[in-house]
């Protein structure tokens, strides 16, 4: 059920609190280290970090999640002819009848077409529902994370931005870290005597190192997923197709799945623009791209795993909605 008008704009002033507590530590970070670390060859360094930072940021953060086209909804006779069936398999028939004109390899773990109830469409592969942006993201990875929490879902459109934001973040707090830490040092002899200096330098140090920790982490494990072609949502479940989960069934090597998120414009990479491949509603499968499996062709013309019983006729496809 839907939360009221109020208790939703409740939410999303909450959903603010953290990324402004966020642009108030970088802002405080910034007058600390530029008023009382201002050595000439530093900030130069400092800049450029805090400019590829701040642009990366904002563009994670103001940039829509893409959702699914037209094609994938159901018109407006389908979902009224989906409507006033009752029964279960009338209901997959219409849907399987859709689908062999989509794109569409992933089902739920049920065998099931995977079909939006909310937003009336049934979903690409990696598309998922968000319950706090009340929309299907396309390539959905997650939403707001625990320590970082940018009031946005992080899918297709803005996964590269999310990479390059966490990527600019640990260099922006490890230059902090180790050109503060030889006055830090100082202070933890007793040789630092100016007090306001102290309270920057001890702040500096330990919020620094403490993001810079959880940002490590953080960075390495989307490099792994990346690497390896998998969402967080992906991660924590494995995609089913037709005859069964299938785990790597979208990582077609580490240099395409790179090329997938960031394009194959080198002088793209380090920018946080758009430059991902394909349009977020369909991917290449591991089996089509590899040259020593065999694969075959479904009934809706689209490839399947060599074994799948895929075609329409003597399968039993069912129906999984979302509550």
């Amino acid at each position: 059920m839907p939360l009221p008008a109020c208790l939703r704009r409740c939410a999303r002033l909450l959903y603010c609190i953290p990324v402004t507590i966020i642009i108030m530590v970088v802002m405080w970070s910034y007058y600390a280290y530029v008023v009382h670390f201002c050595w000439m060859v530093f900030l130069c360094l400092f800049h450029m970090c805090f400019g590829m930072f701040s642009w990366s940021f904002w563009k994670t953060l103001s940039t829509p999640p893409s959702s699914p086209s037209v094609e994938f909804q159901l018109s407006s006779s389908d979902s009224l002819l989906y409507e006033q069936e009752h029964g279960g398999m009338e209901k997959s028939q219409i849907l399987l009848e859709i689908s062999q004109k989509l794109p569409v390899h992933t089902r739920t773990a049920a065998r099931a077409i995977r079909f939006c109830h909310h937003c009336q469409l049934i979903k690409p592969d990696r598309c998922h529902h968000c319950s706090v942006c009340q929309m299907c993201v396309l390539k959905m990875d997650h939403h707001c994370p625990c320590m970082f929490r940018l009031n946005n879902c992080i899918g297709f459109s803005n996964y590269k931005f999310f990479m390059l934001f966490l990527l600019y973040s640990l260099l922006y707090c490890l230059l902090i870290v180790t050109t503060v830490t030889p006055t830090f040092i100082q202070l933890w002899l007793g040789k630092l005597f100016d007090s306001c200096v102290k309270l920057h330098v001890l702040f500096l140090t330990l919020v620094s190192g403490m993001f810079a920790v959880t940002l490590c982490f953080l960075l390495f494990f989307h490099i792994w997923l990346l690497t390896s072609n998998k969402t967080t949502l992906e991660w924590l479940s494995v995609p089913f197709f037709a005859d069964g989960p299938a785990s790597e069934a979208f990582d077609v090597g580490v240099q395409a799945n790179f090329l997938q998120v960031f394009g194959k414009k080198k002088s793209l990479w380090p920018l946080p623009v758009s430059s991902s491949q394909g349009d977020g509603h369909s991917f290449p499968l591991r089996w089509q791209m590899s040259s020593h499996s065999h694969s075959v062709m479904n009934g809706n013309g689209h490839y399947a795993m060599e074994g799948s019983v895929v075609s329409p006729e003597g399968v039993s496809v069912t129906v999984a909605l979302d509550d």
